[in-house]
């Protein structure tokens, strides 16, 4: 069985930057998209972050109109959309070779 070999984080960089009232409104949506997470091997993978009760929301959204599913490019759940929550799931993906897989 191949193990995925682990990466290192070099940092996100988010769309139009990320400033304290950026933080502060993912955090209070409970989203941010176009997040990109910068390995030490030099690639780039998009993420976007939801917390579940946002996730909760969107999914019921979607299947009410219809959509018997949902689909996002590099979803990752975290418990607050926070800078430093966004940080350390990336990470931890990356160390646990999430990124080596795609």
């Amino acid at each position: 069985m191949n193990v995925p070999r682990s990466q290192n984080l070099v940092r996100l960089t988010f769309e139009g930057g990320f400033n304290a009232d950026d933080e502060a409104d993912a955090e209070d949506r409970g989203y941010r998209s176009l997040v990109w997470a910068e390995l030490d091997d030099g690639t780039r993978h998009a993420l976007t972050f939801y917390d579940m009760a946002r996730l909760g929301q969107t999914l019921q959204d979607e299947f009410d109109a219809g959509r018997p599913y949902f689909s996002e490019p590099g979803l990752v759940v975290v418990p607050r959309v926070t800078r430093d929550a966004m940080e350390s799931a990336a990470r931890k993906l990356a160390q646990d070779g999430f990124f080596a897989r795609r």
